[in-house]
C-alpha cells in the first residue's frame, strides 16, 4: 500500500508539474428533458478532471465496482464498452493537449538526451541500458520529479527510433538522497511495473506518450545505437 501511494504521489506531481491545466468545455452530451450528462464526470462536479480519468481506468481494469450510471458516464467513446481507450479520452479532455505540457523554468534543462545527464547515467548503470535509448524529463537535480523514457532499438538500422510508438517504458526517479525508482511500460493487463500501481503506471505511461511527446515531436527522432 505504501508503494502505491508513492506512486500515486508522484501521478500528481506529474500532472501539476507536467502540464498547463484546462478543462475543456464538454464536446459530446447526452441529454433529455431534465438534465445533461457530462461524459467523464464521475465525481458529478461538472468537470472532467485527472481523478475521473484514473476512476474510469479502475473500472477497466476491473479494480473498481461501477454503478449503471458510472459506467455510462465512463463510456466515453459510447461503444458499451469501459476500456482503456475511455480513460484516455477522459485524460485527454481533462489536460490541454494544445497548452505547454513542459513549461519554461528559469532557462532550466527539462529535456534532454545527453548520456551524461544525473538521470539518464542513473537509469542506464542500474538497468544496463544503452544511453542513447533514453530520454530525460524534468532533468533537474533537486528535484523530486525527474522522468527518463526508454526507447525500442527500431527493426531496421541501428538506432532507437524516438517516437510513440517506440516508448517502451517511463522510469520516475525520486528526490536525493534515496533516488528510489519506480517504472511501468504502460500495460493495464500483464504489465511491468516497479513501485507502481498498474492503473496509475497506465496514466503516468499515457500522460507521456500521447501528451509529453506530442508537445515536442521534432525532438523525438531516431538516433544511432551505441552497442
Amino acid at each position: 500500500m505504501k508503494k502505491i501511494l508513492r506512486f500515486s504521489s508522484f501521478l500528481l506531481c506529474l500532472v501539476l508539474l507536467l502540464c498547463s491545466f484546462s478543462i475543456a468545455a464538454f464536446a459530446e452530451e447526452e441529454t433529455n428533458e431534465e438534465e445533461t450528462i457530462l461524459l467523464g464526470d464521475m465525481d458529478s462536479n461538472g468537470k472532467v478532471e485527472t481523478s475521473d480519468a484514473r476512476l474510469i481506468l479502475r473500472f477497466a481494469a476491473d479494480m473498481e465496482i461501477a454503478t449503471d450510471e458510472m459506467l455510462l458516464l465512463a463510456d466515453m467513446n459510447s461503444d458499451g464498452a469501459i476500456t482503456v481507450e475511455d480513460a484516455i479520452l477522459a485524460l485527454r479532455q481533462a489536460i490541454s493537449i494544445g497548452g505547454v505540457i513542459i513549461p519554461d523554468k528559469n532557462g532550466e534543462n527539462f529535456l534532454t538526451d545527453d548520456p551524461n545527464n544525473e538521470f539518464i547515467r542513473l537509469i542506464s548503470d542500474t538497468y544496463d541500458i544503452d544511453p542513447a535509448a533514453l530520454v530525460a524529463i524534468y532533468s533537474v537535480p533537486d528535484s523530486g520529479t525527474n522522468y527518463v523514457l526508454r526507447f525500442k532499438k527500431s527493426i531496421v538500422g541501428n538506432k532507437y527510433e524516438k517516437s510513440v510508438d517506440n516508448l517502451y517504458y517511463v522510469y520516475h526517479i525520486g528526490a536525493a538522497p534515496e533516488r528510489e525508482i519506480s517504472y511501468t511500460n504502460g500495460q493495464l493487463i500483464l504489465g511491468d511495473h516497479y513501485n507502481c500501481d498498474a492503473a496509475e503506471g497506465v496514466m503516468v505511461f499515457n500522460i507521456v506518450q500521447t501528451m509529453v511527446m506530442e508537445q515536442y515531436p521534432t525532438y523525438f527522432e531516431g538516433v544511432e545505437a551505441t552497442e
